[in-house]
């Protein structure tokens, strides 16, 4: 199992119930619709800051986590990511996430 994990900002002057609205809604069913070879994928929206005492200023406001099955599987996701479909999930996450400030990470778990 190969798993990612991406840590995300929501643009700034959007709302964080707009951030989760328009993840949940309508890039989750696309990147699922479009990216077969993902095995799980979970979102971790940040509801309370335990160590930032400005919450406006943390540096993330979501930790995606996305499995598969193995480093094929991994690797066919990135060539849709640099293929036209790719190119339109890029553009929906530019309306509400600061993609500038996205950190994504191949992680080994453990328990």
């Amino acid at each position: 199992m190969v798993k990612e994990m991406v840590m995300l900002k929501k643009k700034e002057g959007i709302s964080r119930e707009d951030f989760v609205r328009k993840y949940e809604e309508e890039l989750v069913p696309l990147i699922l619709k479009l990216c077969p070879s993902i095995k799980k994928y979970a979102r971790n929206y940040v509801r309370t800051p335990l160590t930032a005492p400005d919450p406006n200023a943390l540096p993330l406001d979501c930790i995606t986590e996305v499995w598969y099955e193995d480093m094929d599987a991994f690797k066919a996701f990135a060539q849709m990511a640099m293929s036209e479909n790719g190119k339109v999930i890029f553009d929906l996450e530019g309306t509400f996430m600061d993609t500038s400030k996205a950190v994504a990470v191949l992680v080994r778990e453990v328990s």
